[in-house]
């Protein structure tokens, strides 16, 4: 009984973490390049099998297996890579990635991968985003040329005599299946419908444990209180 009631509530701790993933990504559908969050769940004795490494133990007799069997269950969080629709936006300074790879702004300790591919020239001419972050290119941050320039789908930028200045660095990127868009953006690939069944889903699993952990308690309490008297 106390089995029920411990399994009961280890669903309901992975439940509440995917209702925060759920959340986080209808928050980020409108944050270019945003890749959505998915809760993997697997039980503790996947996750132990997968963990243990298995001996072989010859003729010894083997551990006689135990009669209790809980069921615990562990969530944790991968995302999803798939590409997002990418837009026209007739803006130079905004660049889509397709297939594979991320940009990377900043540099050193500081220095993150982005899909967002909205950047501005600073003050120092050089490619930013908002945050005032460099984006890198081939050893550091990206000088931008006088006068016209464009960038090639290998993120290469040239000059209007078609001299590679600098290429952008995209970690990641896979020679045929990576290619840059000049003019155009990455829009989160959060599908909100999707996310809102989803939610519904995980609020009904949720409610479900809920009445069992209740159950399990009242159960409890007719044994402690009640049985004892008989």
């Amino acid at each position: 009984m106390i089995n029920a009631l411990y399994s009961a509530a280890s669903g309901m701790v992975a439940q509440t973490a995917k209702q925060d993933v759920i959340a986080n990504n209808i928050a980020n559908a409108q944050t270019p390049g945003f890749k959505r969050l998915r809760v993997v769940t697997t039980s503790f004795a996947e996750a132990l099998g997968n963990a243990v490494s298995v001996t072989e133990t010859g003729n010894r007799a083997l551990y006689p297996p135990s009669p209790v069997r809980t069921a615990s269950v562990r969530a944790e969080t991968a995302s999803d890579t798939s590409d997002g629709p990418v837009i026209p936006t007739g803006n130079i300074l905004q660049f889509a990635i397709q297939g594979p790879g991320t940009f990377e702004i900043g540099s050193g300790d500081s220095a993150r991968q982005t899909r967002n591919g909205s950047f501005i020239i600073d003050k120092d001419g050089e490619l930013a985003n908002s945050d005032g972050e460099k984006l890198a290119g081939k050893s550091g941050s990206i000088k931008m040329p006088a006068g016209v320039w464009s960038v090639t789908t290998d993120g290469a930028i040239v000059n209007a005599k078609g001299e590679e200045i600098d290429q952008i660095k995209i970690n990641g990127a896979e020679q045929g299946k990576t290619r840059v868009i000049q003019g155009h953006i990455e829009q989160s690939n959060v599908n909100i419908i999707r996310e809102m069944v989803d939610m519904i889903a995980n609020l009904r699993s949720f409610e479900a444990n809920q009445k069992v952990v209740q159950s399990v308690d009242q159960t409890l309490d007719k044994l402690i209180n009640e049985a004892g008297k008989v």
